[in-house]
């Protein structure tokens, strides 16, 4: 428990056969409390912002009165926090929470965060694993509009080899962007390659980080032994990120008879 310092007082009785001195019948030992408290801070869930970010922090044992404690508050992003030194009052009953700002914009940006860090004090110790917090700040806005548009080319290759599927974004952005690519068959075409027959039935995902302007897959073409002509298949796009275009979601692809 932390408390106020004390003391020991010893003095001496009156009895038969001696005399108390008056000025040195007792004696006064000081005590000492060294129970100093121990403070720890821990993180609220994440909020999206705008929204307030709050810490928890904890004295233990729990102070004699209330207890100053500094704290340096930073944040990771743009999102309004008031930065620096402040300056926590924890009560008797040994815990404080402690919330902090954010702003709300219009802006597209990637998410951030604010961290509050216990700084050393007088009359405290700080928890070696508990000095610092830390509150992910959640960007609501969508991103910017673009003009940006997906395209796929048509490409070949040969059997028991494979053919390359690559996608283009018209322009660069910011942000990344993703969309599903499968591969099926075309039976309207004159030739058209079977799935997981001729070819392998694929399908999966292409991710354009911000600033990317082409990603690539590819699709495995079966061998076989028989002497026919050449054969076609598709490669479809779809679910683009919101935002992007497309120019064109079809890719044709020929495989070549090496027979």
């Amino acid at each position: 428990v932390d408390e106020d310092n004390g003391s020991v007082t010893a003095t001496l009785a009156f009895g038969s056969g001696y005399r108390v001195s008056t000025t040195n019948g007792a004696a006064t030992v000081g005590v000492a409390d060294n129970d100093v408290p121990r403070i720890s801070i821990t993180a609220g869930n994440a909020v999206t912002e705008g929204s307030r970010a709050t810490f928890t922090l904890t004295a233990s044992p729990t102070p004699r009165a209330a207890l100053s404690v500094s704290v340096t508050v930073s944040e990771s992003g743009d999102f309004g926090v008031s930065t620096g030194t402040r300056t926590v009052t924890i009560p008797a009953s040994g815990s404080q929470t402690l919330t902090i700002a954010t702003s709300g914009d219009a802006t597209d940006e990637p998410n951030g965060s604010v961290t509050v860090r216990v700084n050393n004090g007088i009359e405290y110790t700080v928890s070696s694993a508990h000095r610092s917090a830390t509150v992910v700040i959640n960007d609501d806005d969508d991103p910017p509009p673009s003009s940006a548009t997906l395209s796929i080319a048509d490409a070949s290759g040969q059997e028991g080899l494979w053919v390359d599927v690559t996608v283009t974004l018209s322009e660069a952005v910011g942000f990344e962007v993703r969309v599903r690519w499968q591969a099926m068959s075309d039976y309207s075409a004159d030739h058209p390659a079977l799935e997981s027959i001729d070819y392998w039935d694929k399908s999966g995902w292409l991710t354009f980080a911000a600033g990317e302007t082409s990603r690539s897959s590819e699709v495995l073409i079966w061998d076989d032994t028989r002497d026919e002509g050449d054969e076609t298949f598709i490669v479809k796009l779809s679910d683009p990120t919101a935002g992007i275009g497309m120019a064109d979601d079809e890719g044709l692809m020929t495989i070549i008879d090496d027979d």
